[in-house]
């Protein structure tokens, strides 16, 4: 489970800005809290929703969550002098040399954790990793100016490890994957706890639906039970991936595939993806006799192809308890399906595992304080003249639980909203 994360000096993130999953005082929607016994009096929220105007940011805190994990998964396999994806705030030029810094607060397995990195194209500079066993602070380790090392425990063990990690490498990964114990739990949060869904992955959530489908009969039910629950008329799904060898395909196709398909760098995939959706739909004759339909998936709606993208991940995320972040959730979906979405993590008895939900949007119908509690409320705001990217929740603004959220915010009382001139172009 995600407590809270912070970010500074990423992309239009110039000052630290935290999102916290951390519950106010407010009453409201208990059913949109987790009771997390390792915070003993605090509870954590199921979801947070981000708005902003186009270019405030908000897209930006997504990839800060994706820019961490994939350093995490990646780093151990740097070579020497290979540069880190770093982005730095590039308004003011005092930040050009700064290093980036995330840190991240989580949950496993009932103890809390605490990483924090910092780092620019060249180098990490600092790291370090506390977790509160017991409730009580220890460290795990820490990393400053990139290679002075302190630890507490396992001391020759870890010195061993430091000395065996290049600069550009996190300590975490390269730890990992030299099989030491006390890393390898947070890395495999990482790995397994959270998942971020960008804007522009569409083809790559249908096979993960496809395969989820495949995989797991179990899972296949509920990916149903969901169709069904929305409103698409779906009551079954035939679907398959088969991977063609190119090498096999008549040689004028690979001609052509291999023309389409090789990448920037002349590489040519050895294997041409195939993959095949029907979609089965159970309706009336005029007899009033049930008979079912088969669809190719070409011929379903954009919003259906969209939520069958989204709900193997969905109903994946909800089993299995992961943190899942996405970008526009919005996109080509209905606002009741958006609704439908958001209500299986909100319903405990849908979300038996703590799974938790961020996501961004321009769906201001989804401002109602019968879905949200304003904790789960958030805006992102570009600071005039700096530019630089600001991060705040409803809860500062202190208002009423009747009021009209969303009339508020499209008034400009909240902020976070695009400042237009004029309604003239010519």
């Amino acid at each position: 489970m995600l407590i809270e994360f912070s970010i500074e000096n990423f992309r239009s993130i110039k000052d630290e800005v935290t999102l916290s999953l951390v519950a106010s005082p407010d009453k409201s929607l208990d059913n949109n809290l987790i009771k997390a016994e390792v915070l003993k009096k605090d509870s954590l929220l199921r979801s947070a929703v981000i708005y902003g105007a186009n270019a405030s940011g908000k897209s930006n805190v997504v990839l800060a969550f994706s820019s961490l994990r994939n350093l995490v998964m990646m780093s151990h396999s740097f070579q020497k002098g290979t540069a880190i994806s770093y982005s730095p705030f590039k308004l003011d030029k005092n930040y050009l040399s700064k290093p980036t810094k995330f840190k991240i607060v989580f949950i496993k397995n009932n103890i809390k954790y605490v990483y924090g990195v910092s780092f620019n194209n060249e180098k990490i500079i600092d790291e370090y990793l506390y977790y509160y066993p017991e409730d009580r602070k220890a460290m795990i380790f820490e990393r400053e100016d990139t290679n002075d090392y302190k630890f507490t425990i396992d001391k020759k063990e870890q010195k061993f490890l430091s000395e065996k990690t290049l600069e550009n490498v996190l300590y975490l990964s390269n730890s990992t994957q030299l099989n030491y114990k006390r890393t390898s739990e947070v890395f495999d949060w990482f790995k397994d706890s959270l998942a971020v869904i960008g804007s522009t992955e569409h083809p790559q959530l249908i096979d993960f639906t496809i395969r989820s489908l495949n995989k797991d009969k179990k899972l296949k039910e509920l990916v149903l039970q969901a169709l069904l629950e929305a409103d698409l008329g779906i009551s079954d799904v035939i679907a398959s991936i088969e991977e063609i060898p190119i090498d096999e395909m008549p040689l004028l196709i690979q001609k052509q595939l291999i023309k389409l398909l090789s990448d920037a760098s002349g590489n040519i995939p050895g294997n041409f993806k195939k993959t095949d959706i029907k979609t089965i739909h159970k309706v009336l004759d005029e007899k009033g006799d049930e008979f079912s339909a088969e669809f190719n998936f070409d011929e379903e709606s954009e919003g259906t192809k969209r939520l069958f993208a989204l709900i193997g991940p969905w109903i994946d995320a909800l089993s299995n308890g992961r943190v899942l972040i996405i970008d526009e959730l919005d996109t080509k979906l209905h606002h009741l399906l958006n609704v439908f979405l958001i209500k299986l993590f909100h319903n405990p008895d849908q979300n038996r595992s703590n799974a938790q939900l961020i996501f961004t949007t321009h769906n201001t119908n989804l401002l109602d304080l019968d879905l949200f509690r304003r904790d789960q409320i958030w805006f992102t705001e570009k600071n005039p003249g700096v530019g630089n990217t600001d991060l705040y929740s409803l809860i500062e603004f202190s208002p009423r639980k009747d009021k009209d959220i969303q009339k508020g915010y499209l008034a400009g009382r909240y902020g976070a909203i695009p400042f237009i001139k004029d309604d003239r172009i010519f």
